[in-house]
Parts: structure tokens; C-alpha cells; sequence
């Protein structure tokens, strides 16, 4: 006789659990960023690096190591989603990475005006995104608020353009 297959699948976490890991992610991801951003001017000799001033020491080098950082970060957060066990990973990723980008470039169009603020909102950005993102890619989530969320993301990072330059 052949007994029957019983697929047993994994429950889905509960959205406190599922936004608490997001959260997480979020935080490790920006914490690495900042980290890797301020470990680049230390490995570079200071005294023989030209970005750096008499003045200003090698602020400049930070600058430069926040662009190629922050695309990296981005990379690696469906490795991160995915040992995390969130589901869909790179739904999750791919979303934060819409929401990321809007908020950097408010987080630049309010640095003009106040730095504190701008950075601040640099480093709780990741605690922003991920938890949204985990958020609306669950699947009782309808179409019309992914596309709303979207649309602010989009509206954020046009608005935020706009006052850059």
C-alpha cells in the first residue's frame, strides 16, 4: 500500500515577527554601510591620499565611500531577507530598495537646509524601508496599496529631486 504525501509547509511568520525581522535587517544593512563607509578612509594611507586636507582631514573620502556603499548595501539585503527567512525575499529587497532611494534623496534635499536632520534620517532609513517593504509585499496586501506606496516612493523621490537642485 502507498501511504499518501503530506506536504507540510512552514507557517508564515506573524507580521510583528515578520516586521521585527525586517527591522532588523534594516539596522544591520545600515549599520554595515556605515561602517564600511567609515573603515574606506582608514584603509587608504592619509598622508598620501589627495582628497584629504590640512583642515578637513579626510572627511572628502567619506563622501566618496557612501555612494559605491550604499549600492552594495542594497545588494547584499536578499542574501540578508533570505537567511532571515522572509518571503518573498526579493520582493522585500526590491521594495526596500525603491523606498531606500526615495529617502536618501530627501534625506539630500534636507540636508541643504538642516545636516542633522538630513543624517538622521540617513540612519534610520533602513529602519523605515525594510519594515515597509516587509509590510506591503505580504500577500493579503491588495494591489492598490502596493501601487499607493509605490506612487509615494516615487512622488518622494521626484519632490526631493526637484528641491536638490
Amino acid at each position: 500500500m502507498i501511504a499518501p504525501q503530506i506536504i507540510v509547509t512552514p507557517p508564515a511568520p506573524s507580521l510583528a515577527r515578520r516586521i521585527a525581522l525586517a527591522a532588523a535587517a534594516g539596522v544591520v544593512l545600515t549599520a554595515a554601510l556605515i561602517g564600511s563607509t567609515v573603515l574606506m578612509p582608514a584603509l587608504a594611507p592619509a598622508s598620501q591620499s589627495r582628497l584629504c586636507g590640512e583642515y578637513t582631514g579626510c572627511v572628502s573620502t567619506l563622501f566618496l565611500a557612501w555612494d559605491p556603499g550604499r549600492w552594495i548595501a542594497l545588494a547584499a539585503a536578499w542574501p540578508l531577507l533570505h537567511l532571515l527567512r522572509l518571503r518573498p525575499s526579493w520582493q522585500i529587497a526590491l521594495a526596500a530598495a525603491a523606498y531606500l532611494v526615495a529617502i536618501w534623496q530627501a534625506a539630500l534635499a534636507i540636508m541643504s537646509a538642516d545636516a542633522g536632520a538630513g543624517l538622521a534620517l540617513v540612519l534610520f532609513s533602513g529602519l523605515i524601508a525594510y519594515p515597509a517593504a516587509a509590510w506591503v509585499t505580504m500577500p493579503h496586501v491588495s494591489v492598490r496599496t502596493r501601487v499607493l506606496t509605490a506612487g509615494a516612493a516615487l512622488g518622494l523621490f521626484g519632490v526631493a529631486s526637484l528641491l536638490v537642485q
